[in-house]
């Protein structure tokens, strides 16, 4: 999924929340226990891979075909062209209205790029995507 809103949420254990859409597919697979990679875009390197993961994909269909990944320690892909990611492991929940605030604790991860910006994407409208 492309995650609208991700922030820091804690120091220690290093841990960050992200908002999800309670009619997201993805959100099902985002429970206490669950484990994701959070990939982190490079700004100036992201365009293709954000209108990759925002197009309709099939039922069982690999999202991640034709993008260069290579597998964590906990399983999840890495985006190759990621500036850094970070292994996640979901601890909790907080249902907010339309949305479920998912907080997770960062058990790894890994920079590639020190000299990279972070992708950011500001929106003219912040009531509909």
């Amino acid at each position: 999924m492309v995650a609208s809103w991700v922030m820091q949420a804690s120091f220690n254990p290093l841990g960050v929340a992200m908002a999800v859409a309670k009619d997201r597919a993805i959100e099902s697979f985002l429970q206490s226990g669950d484990r994701f990679v959070l990939n982190v875009l490079e700004e100036g390197n992201y365009q293709h891979l954000i209108k990759h993961f925002l197009k309709r994909f099939p039922p069982g269909a690999d999202r991640f075909e034709g993008i260069k990944t290579v597998p964590a320690n906990n399983g999840s892909p890495i985006i190759a062209e990621s500036l850094a990611y970070m292994e996640c492991q979901v601890t909790s929940r907080l249902e907010c209205s339309d949305h479920w605030i998912i907080y997770s604790k960062v058990e790894g991860g890994r920079v590639s790029k020190f000299e990279g910006l972070t992708a950011v994407h500001h929106r003219k409208v912040g009531n509909y995507y």
